[in-house]
C-alpha cells in the first residue's frame, strides 16, 4: 500500500462517517404524516427551486401546476429537478403528508414561501408549516 491509497482510503471513510452522521437523525425523526416528513419534502422543492434558479437564473413562472411541471422537466433543456408523488386528487401539484397541494409563492424574482396546510388541512393557522427563502428558515405560520 501506498501512501496516497492510506490516504485516500482515510478520506472516504471519514466522508462516509460524516454523511451517515447527517443521514441518519433524519430517519430516526421521520414518521409518517409528521412534521419532520413534510420539511423533508418541502426541503425537496426548495432545492429543486434553487436546481432550477442555477440553470436558468431565474425561478420558474406560474402557479402550483406549472411550476411543478416546470421542475419535473418541462423546461428547455428537459431537466428533472423533482420527482413528487402524484396523487388522483392532485395529480399536477406537490402535495403534503396530508394530501392537501402545498402553496408556493414568489416573492420579486429571488424569493419565495412554501406552506402545508398541516394536519387540519387549513392554510393560515398555527399548525401549518412554512418555509421562507429570505430567512432560509422554517418560521412560524
Amino acid at each position: 500500500m501506498t501512501i496516497k491509497s492510506i490516504i485516500t482510503g482515510l478520506l472516504v471513510f471519514l466522508i462516509a462517517v460524516v454523511l451517515i452522521g447527517m443521514v441518519l437523525p433524519i430517519f430516526e425523526k421521520v414518521k409518517i404524516g409528521g412534521p419532520p416528513k413534510v420539511k423533508l419534502e418541502i426541503a425537496n422543492v426548495i432545492w429543486a427551486l434553487k436546481g432550477y434558479e442555477s440553470e436558468y437564473a431565474a425561478l420558474p413562472p406560474g402557479e402550483n401546476s406549472n411550476v411543478v411541471k416546470v421542475l419535473s422537466g418541462d423546461n428547455p433543456k428537459k431537466i428533472v429537478f423533482l420527482n413528487y408523488r402524484r396523487t388522483n386528487e392532485h395529480p399536477d401539484e406537490i402535495v403534503d403528508p396530508w394530501l392537501t397541494p402545498l402553496q408556493i409563492q414568489f416573492f420579486q424574482q429571488t424569493n419565495f414561501v412554501i406552506r402545508s396546510a398541516g394536519k387540519d388541512k387549513v392554510f393560515g393557522n398555527a399548525d401549518d408549516i412554512v418555509f421562507n427563502s429570505i430567512s432560509n428558515d422554517f418560521v412560524k405560520p
